[in-house]
């Protein structure tokens, strides 16, 4: 059993976790934690610090076919 500390997401509760997972039968061994509101508010700094002066950022995943965008929010005159 190949063990390894990092993050996943879990397909049942849609969370973020921190804790071990076996790698050859993926899946969580031992104690997990529940960082979903803390991982999405990193997330969101992250993308605040590198808008600078920019109205939107964006990055793509590897393999993916997606795009991950954060836009300013429109201003009410």
């Amino acid at each position: 059993m190949a063990k390894k500390k990092g993050t996943g997401v879990s397909p049942i509760t849609n969370r973020i976790y921190y804790g071990t997972q076996d790698t050859d039968k993926h899946m969580w061994v031992g104690q997990k934690t529940d960082i979903t509101d803390s991982a999405i508010a990193s997330v969101f700094e992250w993308f605040m610090a590198n808008m600078e002066d920019k109205e939107e950022y964006s990055i793509t995943y590897p393999e993916t076919g997606f795009e991950l965008v954060m836009r300013r929010k429109a201003k009410n005159d």
